[in-house]
């Protein structure tokens, strides 16, 4: 009988030792995916601000075409076209989010 119970006892301890290890696998996915996340954000924001100066100065180049409301014209455009690729790009994210159907990570 006592045998019994101790290879009871043992299983049991198998099994959450294996638990934890499933769990510490988990963590660290969802660590690094988080992480991951993050630093394609940060890459994200880097190749943006980039693309901003360039626009800002084609725009500028624009401006000094235009007489009198040149200024007014120029900035207006750079807004609308920043404007309307950003509406695509987050239609298009949006739509592929709810095909591939993730959650966010929090």
């Amino acid at each position: 009988m006592a045998g019994k119970k101790q290879k009871r006892t043992a299983n049991n301890t198998k099994r959450t030792i294996r638990g934890e290890i499933n769990h510490a696998k988990e963590e660290v996915r969802v660590t690094l995916a988080s992480t991951t996340s993050l630093i394609i954000s940060a890459l994200t924001l880097v190749a943006g601000l980039a693309w901003n100066d360039v626009a800002k100065a084609l725009f500028e180049r624009l401006k000094e075409k235009f007489s009198g409301w040149g200024e007014t014209i120029g900035l207006l455009l750079y807004a609308l076209v920043v404007t309307v690729i950003v509406v695509l790009v987050v239609q298009r994210l949006k739509t592929l989010q709810e095909k591939v159907g993730g959650k966010s990570i929090k």
